[in-house]
């Protein structure tokens, strides 16, 4: 019993610590959760994006204001997802550890 309970925090741990990811570019739907090779899946799975767009969305923040929610980590053109599910004009979001 002990064993399963520790096996079900263990999981419990890695699946909260898993990167938010969204795409700088354009995405593509996914195929039952699968993407092209070179491309990466985002937005809870469901897209996919060039490995070269990819970024964390959590490690993102906005200088300006949200431009409206963030629709399972994705937004509309020319709007990146931030920290706290928001969308951001892209000429907006920045890096929060490149200040």
């Amino acid at each position: 019993m002990f064993k399963v309970l520790a096996i079900s925090a263990l999981l419990l741990v890695l699946a909260t610590e898993a990167a938010n990811l969204g795409c700088k570019s354009q995405s593509n739907y996914s195929v039952d959760g699968k993407c092209p090779e070179g491309q990466v899946a985002v937005g809870g799975g469901f897209n996919c994006c060039d490995k070269a767009d990819v970024y964390d969305i959590d490690s993102y923040a906005c200088r300006g204001e949200s431009v409206g929610p963030a629709l399972g980590g994705m937004c509309f053109d020319g709007a990146l997802a931030v920290a706290d599910g928001e969308c951001c004009e892209a000429a907006q979001a920045y890096a929060k550890n490149m200040k």
